[in-house]
Order: structure tokens, then sequence, then C-alpha cells
């Protein structure tokens, strides 16, 4: 039968024989024929069934610079750990101004050594259980930390700050916003930490526990791709010297010089904070300068 999400109005299909269902869409929990939401809000991701740690170590393979026989590295840790997050559905728009509008569904981890770790982490809104009390034996289980209340205000304030961002871009005076920040349940969502070990060093790593994407990564950077980054660096610095040389005769002074250097060392800086270093750190998921303090250059 087609039922109809109370929450976001999607429409999908659930076997007749179902009475409690759950939105593939946005989350929400809800008796089928009365459409009321459930009161269950404590949930969990089932993990993969693949080896996290070999689907890390094809992921590294592919990485530049990485070693050819990375994929044989010795794994010498490998810990399911079940995170504590509060799932919110947001919705928010402005009063006066149509088109200043923000939807999102934000999961905000509330406990656990890995808060920061997880911290923007684009959490999927599909796949969810209701809590199952045996995953607690299966890995390292962590209690929230973090009121539900406090997490529900940082919530809010991230959907407040997105609609008055959308309205400033746009050059419109949001005036008076509407939002409505609604709790979709405590999810304990399964994250795999696995160490390594390749050339003598250790490898820190962190796999998404419900479909093996690599959150956090460290693989060592053969030396060969270490020269070939440096030796493009100094290039590139080389470059923006004799183009500054040029401007600066061209203009007759020296502000040509200090532009052309600062191009090109700015340009440099980049190849050598990524391909000049002993240790690389990658993501299939987070981006740099994206708020998380891992993902941040130094």
């Amino acid at each position: 039968m087609e039922v109809t999400c109370p929450t976001c109005s999607a429409k999908f299909k659930v076997p007749d024989t179902v009475s409690i269902a759950t939105c593939p869409y946005c989350g929400t929990t809800f008796h089928v024929h009365t459409g009321e939401e459930s009161q269950v809000d404590h949930f969990f991701f089932p993990p993969m069934r693949e080896d996290p740690a070999g689907k890390l170590l094809k992921f590294l393979s592919r990485q530049y610079g990485a070693p050819a026989d990375i994929v044989d590295a010795k794994v010498t840790k490998k810990e399911l750990h079940w995170i504590p997050v509060y799932f919110f559905y947001l919705h928010g728009r402005s009063k006066s101004k149509e088109t200043v509008e923000e939807v999102e569904f934000f999961g905000i981890p509330a406990g656990s050594p890995f808060v920061t770790l997880l911290t923007e982490y684009p959490f999927p809104i599909r796949g969810k259980r209701f809590f199952d009390e045996s995953i607690v034996k299966k890995g390292k289980y962590y209690e929230p930390d973090l009121d539900r209340e406090k997490a529900e205000m940082i919530a809010r304030s991230r959907l407040e700050s997105a609609l008055k961002r959308e309205a400033s871009e746009e050059s419109a005076y949001a005036g008076g916003l509407e939002f409505n920040v609604k709790f979709q349940g405590l999810v304990h969502y399964p994250l795999w930490e696995i160490h390594y070990e390749y050339g003598g060093e250790r490898f820190v790593n962190f796999v998404d526990g419900t479909d093996g994407r690599v959150i956090r990564a460290e693989y060592p950077l053969m030396s060969e791709a270490r020269k070939k980054a440096t030796i493009l660096g100094v290039g590139m610095i080389g470059t923006g010297l004799i183009l500054g040389v040029a401007a600066s005769v061209a203009v007759g002074g020296l502000w040509g010089l200090v532009g052309g250097f600062a191009g090109g060392f700015a340009g440099a800086l980049g190849i050598f904070t990524k391909g000049s270093v002993k240790k690389r750190t990658v993501s299939e998921v987070i981006k740099a300068r994206r708020g998380n303090v891992y993902f941040q250059p130094v």
C-alpha cells in the first residue's frame, strides 16, 4: 500500500502487513494507518557485512603517491564503535522573502571520543532500525554526553545562521523567520577504527560502519612522489618571481615583484602541504575547510 509521510509529505509504498514505517526520505517513523508519529525514538544503523579494513586499504591504494603494496599492509587493530547521534529535521524560511528557505537533515554527535571527528559529517537518513540491545555487545558502546535540549539549540542556531547567510547572498532582508526543528531520534551509528602498520610506522584510520566510506585515513607518501611535488612547488615559486620581475620592469616599481612572488608562493604552499609530506590525510567524505579541525590545513 502507499503511505504519506506526515513530516515531508513524501509518498512511498510499504507491505500491507506493516503498521509502523520509517520514511526513506526524511527518517520520520510513524503509524501508517493514523499518520501519528511513533514514540520510538532510539534507533541504530546496522553495520555492513564487508571487511572495513579491506575497503580502507583498497581506497588508499588509489591515492596519489601511495605504495603499490599498501593493500598488503598489516592490520593491527579493528574495533567497532557505536556513536550516539541526535538526528533532526530542519526546515526554515523567511516570512518576507519566498526564495530564502532551508531544508536539512542534521546529525549531531552526542558522545564518545569521536565527536570532533564526526562534526559536519553527512550522516545518511535511510536505513535506520529500531534499537536492538544486542549491539551493545558487538562493539564499544557510548551513551550520550550531550543533552537533547542542548542539541536542539545547536540545530536551531545552525538553521538560523543558514537562513541569514542565504538572505545575505541574495542581498535580501530576511525579515521574520519561521523555524521547524524536529527531533528524529537518537541513533547509535557504527564507526570502525582501524590501525595498520607499513614500513615500521603505524597509521590510524576511521571508516563509516554502514557502507565503508573512508572518513579519515592516513598513508605514507612515497619519496618519489614527494620529490616531484617539491620540484613542482619550487618551479611555481620561480615562475612567480620571473613574472614578478617582468611586471616590475613594466610598471617601474616593486609591487609587481611582490605580487608575483606572493602568487607563486600561494600556489606552491598547497603543493607542499599535500605532496611534500611523509604522511597524508585523506577522506572520501569530509572536505578541507569545512569546519572540522581534523581536515584543516596546518
